[in-house]
C-alpha cells in the first residue's frame, strides 16, 4: 500500500521508504518543510515501492536500509535500491540512506551512486541539507509514452511526442495533434492528464489549455499568447498563468 502526502501534478517527487510509521511521519513533516510543493510519497516495505516506482516516476528516494526489523543483519533498503538502478531511467535518480549502521557506506557510495547517507538519530538538517542537493536533480520522464483517450467506447492511443496542445471547451477536450487532426473527447481535467502523461513537455499555460512545449516556437508575453512551431498557430497564456510560462520558458533558453 503506497500513499501520496501531497498532491502536486508534475512537481518534484520524493518516494520515502520506511517500516516505521511514525519515522515516515517525521520525515515527511522535514521534506516539506525543505519544499512545500514536492509530491511525497510514503511506502513501508519493498514490494510497495516497486509498485510505485513503476507507475509514477520518482525524483528522489530517501530509504532506511533496515525494512525488515524482525531478521538480524537485514539490507533490504539496499537491496531493494539494486533493482532499481536496473531500470533505465533510475540508473542515476538521487537516493539518500538512513540507518543506524555505518558497515554498508561505501558500498552504498560506490555501487548504488548514493547522494547522500544520514545515521540515526538523525539531525533534521542534516536531511534539509542532502535533500536540497539531491533535489538539484530531476528524473528523466518519458515523451515516447502513451496516453489513452476513450469515446464511444473506442480507444485512442495518443503519443505524447505527437500532442501540440490540448484545449478544453464546452464539456469536451480537443487533441491537437503535429499532423494537424484533432481528436475530440469527452472532457477530462488536466491535473489527470498530465498525471497519467508524467512527461516534462507538458505544461498548463491558462484555465483552458496544456500546451507540448516541443512546438513552442516564441512566447509573447504582453500580448498572452504562444506562437507554436510549423506553421500550427498560436494559444493564450491565461492571465494568471504568466510566471509559470516564464519559468518554463527559461527552461526551454
Amino acid at each position: 500500500m503506497w500513499e501520496s502526502r501531497k498532491k502536486q501534478i508534475m512537481k518534484q517527487t520524493v518516494l520515502i521508504i520506511d517500516n516505521n510509521i511514525e519515522q515516515l511521519d517525521i520525515m515527511t513533516k522535514i521534506v516539506l518543510e525543505v519544499n512545500e510543493n514536492l509530491e511525497v510519497y510514503t511506502v513501508d516495505s519493498s514490494a510497495a515501492a516497486y509498485e510505485l516506482l513503476m507507475e509514477v516516476t520518482i525524483d528522489v528516494f530517501i530509504v532506511d536500509v533496515v525494512l525488515n526489523r524482525d531478521k538480524p543483519g537485514d539490507t533490504s533498503g539496499m537491496r531493494l535500491i539494486e533493482h532499481i538502478r536496473e531500470i533505465p531511467k533510475y540508473m542515476l535518480t538521487p537516493v539518500i540512506f538512513v540507518t543506524e549502521e555505518s558497515d554498508p557506506e561505501l558500498y552504498a557510495y560506490s555501487e548504488l551512486n548514493c547522494i547522500g547517507y544520514i545515521k540515526k538519530p538523525f539531525l533534521k538538517n542534516e536531511i534539509k541539507k542532502v535533500l536540497k542537493k539531491a533535489l538539484h536533480y530531476r528524473t528523466e520522464r518519458n515523451e515516447d509514452s502513451t496516453l489513452i483517450f476513450r469515446k464511444n467506447g473506442i480507444v485512442y492511443p495518443v503519443k505524447i511526442r505527437d500532442i501540440v496542445y490540448i484545449e478544453s471547451a464546452d464539456h469536451m477536450m480537443y487533441v491537437h495533434l503535429c499532423d494537424k487532426n484533432t481528436i475530440s473527447i469527452p472532457y477530462k481535467t488536466y491535473s489527470k492528464i498530465l498525471y497519467e502523461a508524467d512527461a516534462d513537455c507538458l505544461f498548463q499555460c491558462s484555465r483552458s489549455i496544456v500546451v507540448n512545449k516541443n512546438y513552442v516556437l516564441g512566447i509573447d508575453l504582453p500580448n498572452r499568447y504562444i506562437v507554436l512551431r510549423n506553421d500550427l498557430g498560436k494559444v493564450d497564456i491565461g492571465s494568471t498563468y504568466r510566471k509559470k510560462v516564464m519559468q518554463e520558458f527559461a527552461r526551454l533558453k
